[in-house]
């Protein structure tokens, strides 16, 4: 990735600018930076990233027509709302495509893919001792994409990145669901990554269902 700071030359061609500037804001959106109703305002953004108004207007732009944003009608950027009827869809979509891609993994997942997953989990929980709800957020959807990419079926991936864009701000309105909350179990994501290590296609798609099962619970009641 292209690191830029505020008044570092552009250098790229404007196409490569528009691009970084989308992969930012498609990553802060994935990974619970941005919260729904929030506004990604054009100049202030640019100035994040060192770049001129023009890639990141076309950014933007680009979102908008993916669903992933919405312009008010100030023509301001802002990330949508999220009703329960959306996230129902949205959730039971997740479902399907993250079942097909947990028992492709476990096809398929090298150890070293394992032990990412590993490291990411021990992330997770570190930022849940921590409290840091950010932190668990941010771990949370790269575990879950790294599950993804570890499956080796990068079309059904992407779509499953495009669906965590709309998913990922709502993961913001509040902690995710800690140990604790498990009736005293171990966490899906630990369920999953032992069914991973053990080839077992049927463990890795209940431990899919019991991670989606909780995330409804938690996230349905604060939805309007």
């Amino acid at each position: 990735m292209v690191a830029f700071t505020a008044g570092q030359p552009e250098k790229l061609p404007r196409r490569a600018l528009s691009e970084e500037a989308y992969d930012h804001v498609r990553r802060g959106l994935i990974r619970s930076r941005y919260r729904s109703g929030e506004r990604l305002v054009l100049r202030p953004l640019a100035a994040e990233l060192g770049l001129s108004p023009t890639p990141v207007r076309e950014a933007l732009l680009r979102l908008v027509s993916e669903h992933a944003l919405e312009l008010n009608d100030r023509n301001t950027a802002i990330v949508p709302a999220m009703t329960q009827r959306s996230f129902a869809e949205i959730h039971d979509l997740r479902m399907d495509l993250e079942m097909r891609l947990a028992a492709a993994a476990a096809r398929r997942a090298s150890t070293h893919g394992i032990e990412a997953l590993v490291i990411l989990q021990h992330q997770f929980m570190d930022a849940s001792r921590a409290r840091d709800d950010g932190g668990m957020a941010a771990f949370n959807a790269d575990f879950h994409t790294t599950v993804a990419a570890l499956a080796e079926l990068p079309l059904t991936a992407n779509i499953l990145r495009n669906l965590w864009m709309r998913i990922g701000p709502i993961y913001a309105l509040s902690r995710p669901m800690i140990q604790a909350e498990h009736e005293g179990r171990t966490h899906p994501h630990e369920d999953l990554i032992t069914a991973l290590r053990q080839r077992d296609v049927a463990a890795a798609q209940a431990a899919v269902t019991r991670d989606f099962e909780h995330a409804r619970r938690w996230i349905e009641p604060r939805l309007s």
